[in-house]
């Protein structure tokens, strides 16, 4: 696939970053940093006023809850931390959905390796009846089995769309951003009407909006996000980037980036960044009627960040 033109933070120095063992104390995992180059703008991240907070007791029932985790593909004992966590925060109401961000398979997506690398791992959520979303990303490609791997995962093609209660899941490709077909197919797909109720969310691998290591993907920002703003899109999750990111809306829409399941790196911030964290968590997806309800939690249980958007 042609490499994406991506925007990384301005002013950065690009720096060498040596392999770091990070003791995460409150896992008692090893979590390491890959030896990759990174701006040294990424050094501060832009913390949200929830961090660090007890995550709060579900006060009403959502009408579906959704698991969202990126960049999973390890087979690390980090990936387990994040699927007992999931486990735990919903032991009284299961999650409807697991989507996962791309990047199913670490380093070369070999299809031989979806047992291991997603259902096996996985299998605390997916057998209380979650219905799982998987995403393509860039190493899902690398050995060219990205459609053996869909398969074995229960999807036929890179773009579809799923129900899960109230919202409607779109899930599209970002590999081939500038696919026409995609881009037609999610045109039609975001002007079809919706029931009362409905919210619709993008799901992706590529951010369009990110002050992490890769930043800003602009392939994907020229062709979708003009779709996103007309549709009045209210929410885009993204992976890509080894950290926790929500940005300030752009035009309306809200864009999460969270790629830190299992590895991390450095983030930074931009002028659309609403928070930054590099730190191991997934995000728990409240949907309501009138709301969702968006809570990035660690591995130790408490909050990176929440976020509310209602009607």
């Amino acid at each position: 696939m042609p490499d994406h033109q991506t925007s990384r933070p301005t002013g950065a120095v690009v720096v060498a970053v040596v392999a770091v063992v990070l003791a995460v104390v409150a896992t008692g995992f090893a979590v390491v940093i890959s030896t990759e180059l990174a701006p040294a703008a990424l050094s501060h991240g832009l913390a949200s006023p929830a961090a660090g907070s007890s995550v709060p007791p579900i006060a009403d029932e959502p009408a579906s809850r959704i698991a969202v985790a990126g960049d999973t593909g390890t087979g690390t004992a980090p990936v387990g931390a994040t699927v007992e966590r999931m486990r735990r925060e919903s032991r009284q109401d299961p999650y409807d959905a697991l989507l996962l961000l791309g990047d199913l398979i670490y380093e070369d997506g070999e299809a031989a390796q979806t047992e291991a690398r997603v259902i096996s791992p996985f299998a605390p959520i997916l057998d209380t009846g979650a219905t799982l979303l998987p995403v393509l990303g860039n190493h899902d490609y690398r050995s060219n089995q990205q459609q053996q791997i869909l398969e074995k995962l229960g999807q036929h093609t890179p773009w579809y769309v799923e129900q899960i209660g109230p919202a409607k899941v779109i899930v599209l490709d970002s590999n081939q951003a500038d696919n026409a077909q995609q881009r037609d197919w999610l045109r039609t797909t975001l002007a079809e009407p919706v029931t009362s109720g409905t919210w619709v969310i993008v799901a992706m691998h590529h951010p369009a909006y990110s002050a992490g290591n890769h930043g800003s993907d602009m392939a994907v920002r020229n062709a979708w996000s003009p779709l996103f703003a007309e549709f009045n899109v209210p929410l885009v999750l993204a992976g890509h980037d080894h950290d926790y990111q929500r940005s300030t809306p752009q035009n309306g829409v809200t864009y999460i980036v969270s790629g830190a399941a299992a590895r991390l790196r450095p983030t930074g911030q931009e002028n659309f960044t609403a928070v930054s964290a590099s730190t191991l968590h997934y995000l728990d997806l409240l949907v309501y009627d009138d709301k969702l309800l968006g809570r990035a939690i660690d591995h130790s249980g408490v909050l990176v960040d929440t976020f509310a958007i209602t009607r």
